[in-house]
């Protein structure tokens, strides 16, 4: 092997002479590449990411305090505006609340007293709620008991073990509203001799949904169970039932000042579904189109369904021991009427200004709303 390769194989240090020629330290040492100082050098796009972040977080905690302001000013406004309507509207402690990703409203304790009417509610506290991307729907709980005083009841205290409302805001009224609730127990007020509670329910729900101008009403509860003689001075059983009603011009309601049934005279709609059950499943469901005279007789075309017929004019004799021919005549002309789906007897009745008929047969006529 000659000297020459081998010289050319040996890295020399710098300053050295091989073969006459000089080795400097430039010749040496290893150039620097451009990518390894380009490597070396520190990136700012995360601090750029990272100061947007942060800026982006302080306005949007400043735009939400900004709305919590807002709520809270409101909330004092309005009930300042329902006072000078005689009207003495309460939201005790009023705080916003719901940061990061809710708005909404706490207040310790609420109420609604109108003096000139001679109602007045009071409760406990309350807490509402809107998504920050859906602020148009708002959801509510409130906190039991509440004292409850309204013309022609006896004042009632009202407790339950869960109690909340969702509604869905629009111009010029919500678009959706429903209350829903669970282990419902109405007692009379100061009543010690009578313990036995005015009415309980294990669960219900109230629902409205609007499209001017017609609405939407849909009803529904489970094992409820109200005290003897309240309502028409007789016995009921527990009850578990369900409405599905739609009116034509629902809007109307809400202009009228009536607060019993006789608001819905002029209203025509459709009963989707009304259905009625009791303890031993047995049932009644009544659907079909409808209408109220403004006298407040009521007219239309129905279907009458039951289930478990003799089980039916059991319970219904109990309620009605006057009617109770009536009944079993009824019970014996639903063996020979057609049957739905599940085998329960439909019975077609038609009403004309409240007068109830089967065919050409007549069978009772309901009270004018």
């Amino acid at each position: 092997m000659s000297t020459g390769s081998a010289e050319n194989r040996i890295k020399w240090p710098s300053g050295w002479i091989v073969n006459g020629l000089s080795l400097t330290d430039s010749e040496t040492r290893p150039m620097p590449s451009s990518t390894a100082e380009k490597s070396r050098k520190p990136s700012r796009l995360p601090i750029i990411i990272g100061a947007l972040i942060i800026l982006a977080g302080v306005i949007y905690t400043g735009g939400w305090y900004y709305l919590a302001n807002q709520l809270e000013s409101r909330v004092a406004t309005n009930i300042a505006a329902f006072k000078q309507q005689g009207i003495d509207a309460t939201c005790e402690n009023a705080r916003a609340s719901g940061y990061p990703l809710r708005v909404g409203l706490d207040c310790s304790k609420v109420g609604w007293v109108d003096q000139a009417k001679n109602i007045s509610i009071t409760a406990g506290s309350f807490r509402s709620a809107a998504q920050v991307y859906d602020p148009l729907k708002i959801v509510s709980s409130v906190e039991g008991p509440a004292a409850v005083d309204v013309p022609g009841a006896p004042p009632l205290d009202v407790k339950w073990e869960h109690l909340a409302t969702s509604v869905r805001l629009d111009k010029p009224l919500p678009k959706q509203l429903s209350i829903e609730g669970s282990n419902v127990m109405v007692n009379e007020r100061g009543n010690v001799s009578n313990p036995v509670p005015l009415a309980v329910m294990q669960s219900g729900k109230l629902e409205f949904n609007t499209a001017q101008p017609q609405m939407d009403i849909a009803l529904s509860f489970d094992k409820l169970k109200i005290a003897d003689n309240i309502v028409l001075d007789r016995p009921l059983p527990e009850l578990t039932g369900a409405a599905d009603v739609q009116l034509a011009n629902g809007f109307a309601l809400l202009a009228k000042p009536e607060h019993d049934l006789s608001v819905l005279r002029g209203q025509t709609g459709t009963l989707r579904k009304v259905e009625l059950s009791f303890e031993d499943g047995s049932g009644i469901a009544i659907s079909g189109p409808f209408s109220v005279a403004d006298d407040g007789r009521i007219s239309g075309d129905f279907k009458v369904t039951m289930r478990n017929p003799e089980g039916v004019a059991k319970v219904m004799q109990g309620i009605f021991p006057e009617a109770g021919n009536t009944i079993s005549t009824v019970v014996q002309a639903m063996a020979f009427v057609p049957k739905d789906a599940s085998g329960a007897p439909t019975l077609p009745i038609t009403v004309k200004n409240g007068k109830m008929s089967v065919g050409f047969i007549g069978i009772g006529r309901l009270p004018a709303l």
